[in-house]
């Protein structure tokens, strides 16, 4: 409690008003489409004061009476100035022209399109992730992300990021204010983000902004397009994994406008159509199939010049199947065995939104908004044994499912108090509803066998205030708290969280950035792999098991050496409390049992250096990051209660990146990805004990029947052994041509070009003599890729 006084003391002691003052209100726009411009940089010269636009394009700026010479810029778009004389409050609404030569030369690396006083944020482009080279010509939000310092990938077929030490559930990831609970396609190789339909990203591993919460690692907030209010568009993209379809334009001219998008893999017509073909002269035959779609649609109206409507849908999923079929003949009959094995995921989201001007400084946004993540596993047997004229059937059916609901209502407040102070504001509530796990069978002879972990709903309630204000010419203070309340079970958990962040700039080329964040998660991920699969349950905090909390120290400074060369470096400590982790012999598939009992509650500790070099000139560009991390965890029953690597414990972590224009039709893309090797659980010495019992075990890799009197095997400790290193080089070429009113891309690129084989597992392999190896299983090797973008 005592950081609300503390917060609501300062907010009374800042002078609000020291002269007579008027206010310049707005919106700011591309001239073109009417989207809305996100920190967009409006600034005055007399005063030298300035603010930024908002998440929907609006600002207010404070000034004295008088005359004023006010400037608009954003990156990428031409700068506006205006000479003004005011005597009173005016709205004055800027649509901003696209700088096409400017527009030409901006590719490479995502990187912000302002750097802000919040520390560890960067708005990303979508005209710069389709420039990064992507896997089989699949460009991809969340692949994108990783070439930022301080955020890991994992590995080839992981899902999720790895932010500043955390795991992918410590992620906050929002779709149009709604969170995505399972945000991969593909095995993870593919995200939900179709880039088409998506305008912006904005994205915090550090000094959170208080209206941000449930999570402890970091913040996705991805914005989907608005749709073009003054003419009709339309984006066609044929690739080796997917084909995409977007749709946009106005409803009514200049006042409201639609957007659709549809997205889906291509990969099961030829998979799954050739597997059939072997069907038909074969009697043992494996049909597989795998396919993933999305769909976005949105529409926004404008009801008048103070309130503007959004309506937001998506939905998508994957669908991974297998039939296997075999035909054993024996004398007098035969058996037929048939098993069908269908996995389906997918999110579900719907979210409406209100804008009102409430006056020339305060503006709300209303969002009631749902979202569902379900996870359906179907397996099916049936085996028939004929007799001559004697038949014998046995059939199961086995159905397994996972569900997540949440469903919320917020109110966000932007007042811009004078020209150097803002105060954002709110509170949302949420309802939310899990069922861990579910499994039904059902045998041949009707019989029907229910278990679960049950049904559980919880309520989430929380009120939160950012206050940014200017000091003087030199500084600028973000102070924050959120108030986080959680209901489970008939328990209530209360959290009072500061933010706060600090940037000093003394001088124009030079600006260092303090921040410190606490943070709670209401939730969990039970998991025992990071493979694309969603095998993973996302379970409620509860009695026993209580939430994850954290806190962050984050120090860094961003260096202008010359017009083309920045260099940037963070340094962070961060804390967590409440992790948790199977305990060993234990998996989601136990779902017979309380999940409470089969998880062990920890801490973890992260720390690390981030540095980033970039320079930029009018033809190409090229980027460098490096981070230097430790990542532990630490529980009471595992490796004897001492801290050890966290699997995703990288030491190293480097990105190289270059972009060239090699001339106005083709641009040449390379970036090269370095790791150190994941932490794993391996025997140091592995031997057959001498004197023990006889038996025999039969080697399902090599074949053999092999006399093991058992093994005796010495492990260092968990997670002591590493991988060999992880690293790949990835090249693309983008010919562009403009014909009449159209732009066709041609992406042609490799994946991997040198063939490095990574680990994705190993394995044991015994030979005759009882000897144990282990052997490496990779997964890609160089992979061509190629595409086809059309736009008119």
């Amino acid at each position: 409690m005592r950081y609300v006084f503390l917060f609501i003391f300062y907010f009374l002691t800042v002078e609000l008003i020291a002269q007579q003052q008027v206010t310049i209100s707005g919106y700011i726009r591309d001239a073109e489409s009417s989207e809305n411009l996100y920190w967009a940089s409006v600034s005055e010269k007399t005063t030298k004061g300035g603010t930024v636009s908002n998440a929907y394009g609006f600002y207010s700026l404070t000034v004295p009476v008088g005359h004023l010479e006010l400037a608009v810029s954003y990156v990428g778009y031409l700068p506006e100035k205006k000479m003004l004389f005011l005597e009173r409050d005016t709205t004055i609404n800027f649509n901003l022209k696209t700088n096409n030569q400017l527009e030409e030369v901006v590719v490479g690396a995502p990187q912000s399109r302002k750097e802000n006083s919040y520390q560890g944020h960067r708005q990303i482009d979508m005209a710069q992730i389709k420039e990064l080279p992507g896997f089989l010509g699949e460009q991809d939000v969340l692949k994108g992300l990783a070439v930022l310092p301080g955020v890991q990938q994992g590995y080839e077929g992981s899902a999720g990021i790895y932010v500043r030490g955390g795991s992918p559930d410590q992620n906050l990831i929002l779709l149009d204010d709604v969170p995505i609970y399972n945000a991969s396609h593909l095995f993870g190789f593919v995200s939900v983000f179709t880039p088409e339909a998506i305008q912006r990203v904005d994205f915090y591993k550090g000094g959170f902004p208080a209206r941000y919460g449930g999570r402890l690692s970091s913040v996705v907030d991805v914005r989907m397009k608005e749709g073009n209010r003054h003419k009709r568009q339309t984006d066609l993209t044929l690739g080796i994994i997917s084909s995409k379809l977007t749709h946009e334009g106005p409803i009514k001219e200049g006042k409201s406008s639609y957007l659709i998008s549809a997205r889906r893999t291509l990969l099961d017509l030829f998979v799954t159509g050739g597997a059939k073909l072997a069907e038909l002269s074969s009697d043992e035959a494996i049909v597989p199939g795998l396919n993933f779609y999305d769909f976005n649609g949105k529409l926004n109206f404008d009801l008048d010049d103070r309130n503007r409507l959004y309506v937001s849908l998506y939905f998508g999923g994957d669908h991974l199947f297998s039939r296997f079929s075999t035909k054993h003949v024996f004398e007098n009959g035969e058996t037929k065995q048939k098993t069908k094995v269908g996995l389906k995921w997918g999110n579900a989201i719907a979210s409406i939104r209100w804008n009102h001007q409430l006056g020339s400084r305060l503006f709300l946004n209303t969002t009631v908004s749902t979202g569902n993540f379900r996870y359906n596993v179907h397996n099916y047997y049936n085996q028939l044994t004929t007799k001559g004229r004697d038949e014998e059937r046995a059939s199961s059916d086995i159905y397994y499912k996972t569900r997540v609901n949440n469903n919320n209502l917020k109110l966000l407040f932007d007042w811009y108090v004078s020209g150097t102070h803002r105060l954002q504001f709110g509170s949302s509530a949420s309802l939310n509803y899990y069922m861990p796990g579910e499994q039904e069978i059902e045998k041949e002879d009707g019989t029907q066998v229910k278990r679960g972990n049950g049904r559980q709903t919880t309520t989430e309630l929380s009120v939160f205030a950012d206050d940014q204000i200017k000091l003087g010419d030199f500084a600028q203070l973000y102070l924050g708290v959120r108030g986080d309340f959680f209901e489970t079970d008939g328990k209530w958990f209360t959290y009072w969280l500061p933010r706060a962040n600090l940037q000093l700039q003394f001088h124009p080329a030079y600006s260092i950035n303090l921040s410190y964040a606490e943070m709670a998660q209401p939730l969990h991920l039970l998991t025992n792999s990071s493979i694309g699969l969603p095998s993973d349950i996302w379970v409620p905090a509860t009695k026993q098991v209580a939430p994850e909390f954290s806190r962050q120290y984050t120090i860094g400074t961003t260096t202008e050496l010359n017009d083309r060369l920045n260099y940037s470096m963070d340094a962070y400590y961060k804390t967590m409390k409440g992790v948790i982790n199977y305990r060993a012999g234990y998996s989601f598939m136990d779902i017979y049992d309380d999940w409470e009992q089969l998880v062990e509650k920890g801490k973890g500790e992260a720390w690390g250096v981030e540095q980033a070099i970039r320079y930029e000139s009018t033809n190409w560009k090229a980027w460098m990051n490096y981070t230097l991390a430790w990542n532990n965890r630490q529980f009471e029953h595992i490796n004897a209660g001492k801290a050890f690597p966290f699997k995703f414990d990288r030491r190293h972590d480097i990105n190289l990146g270059f972009v060239c224009k090699l001339n106005r039709r083709v641009d040449f893309t390379a970036m090269w990805v370095y790791q150190t090797g994941q932490a794993v659980t391996l025997a140091q010495q592995d031997f057959k004990a001498e004197g023990g019992i006889d038996y025999t075990i039969y080697d399902f890799i090599t074949g053999f029947e092999i006399d093991d009197p058992g093994r005796i095997q010495y492990v260092e400790g968990y997670n002591s052994y590493r991988l060999p290193a992880f690293h790949h080089l990835d090249v693309g070429f983008t010919f562009t041509r403009k014909q009449r009113n159209r732009l066709h891309e041609w992406k042609i690129g490799a994946y991997n070009v040198y063939a490095r084989q990574n680990p994705y597992m190993y394995y044991p392999e015994t030979n005759a003599d009882g000897v144990r190896r282990y052997k490496q299983i990779s997964l890609f090797p160089f992979i061509p890729s190629i595409s086809y973008h059309v736009k008119f």
